[in-house]
């Protein structure tokens, strides 16, 4: 079943308050994620971080709910 892509918009309404590894990402001028195909999403941010140590080529993780106080993102 080949997985479909979708905004991040879209991917926040499917994944609520979950971690998401996306792939095949259309990134704005920005450096914003604007689509992409969700590969793997939990609710355990360490299942997407495992999973994505398995992936070669450009992706991306993204958190769908509020990050809890005192975490941060690191690009």
């Amino acid at each position: 079943m080949e997985k479909e892509r979708m905004t991040l918009e879209e991917m926040t309404e499917k994944y609520p308050d979950q971690w998401l590894f996306i792939i095949d990402c259309e990134i704005s001028e920005n450096t914003e994620l604007l689509s992409g195909i969700v590969a793997v999403h939990s609710k355990s941010r360490d299942d997407v971080y495992e999973a994505s140590g398995h992936y070669e080529g450009g992706a991306a993780i993204h958190y769908t709910g509020e990050l809890p106080e005192g975490m941060h993102y690191l690009l």
